[in-house]
């Protein structure tokens, strides 16, 4: 029998190491550690603005908009962007307060394809904008 005490074997011990105890310690110690962690039930006070923030589009701390309309044309602020990847790239570099702020917004319309909007997203990004969201509705 392969792994039983051998015929020779006189003394009754037993080669296998009993892992009962060490589980009873381990369980212990984690019983122990869970009571004595500080529960955190304090909360921390943050402040919900009540009031939508409201922009006005001659606002100077405004954050710029891209919109995208439904036939996919997009604008930044009020001119328009290229269709052209590259041409749309270099206008988005060229806008000083983008460049300044280093942050835009995409305004999409629903009908607008997925596509489109990644499109101007990794324009933006292309043009070194390294904060670029997704604006939305109040709900």
């Amino acid at each position: 029998m392969a792994g039983g005490p051998s015929s020779d074997d006189t003394s009754g011990a037993v080669a296998d190491i009993n892992v009962t105890p060490m589980v009873d310690v381990l369980l212990s110690l984690l019983i122990i550690f869970m009571v004595a962690t500080p529960h955190q039930s304090a909360q921390m006070p943050i402040n919900v603005p009540t009031e939508a923030l409201e922009q006005s589009p001659s606002d100077p701390d405004a954050m710029l908009l891209i919109s995208i309309a439904a036939d996919g044309k997009a604008k930044l602020g009020e001119s328009e962007l290229s269709e052209n990847y590259d041409a749309m790239v270099e206008q988005l570099k060229a806008n000083k307060k983008l460049q300044a702020d280093a942050r835009v917004a995409i305004d999409a319309d629903p009908k607008v394809s997925y596509g489109r909007v990644i499109q101007v997203m990794a324009a933006a990004h292309a043009a070194g904008v390294p904060s670029v969201g997704l604006a939305s509705n109040r709900l």
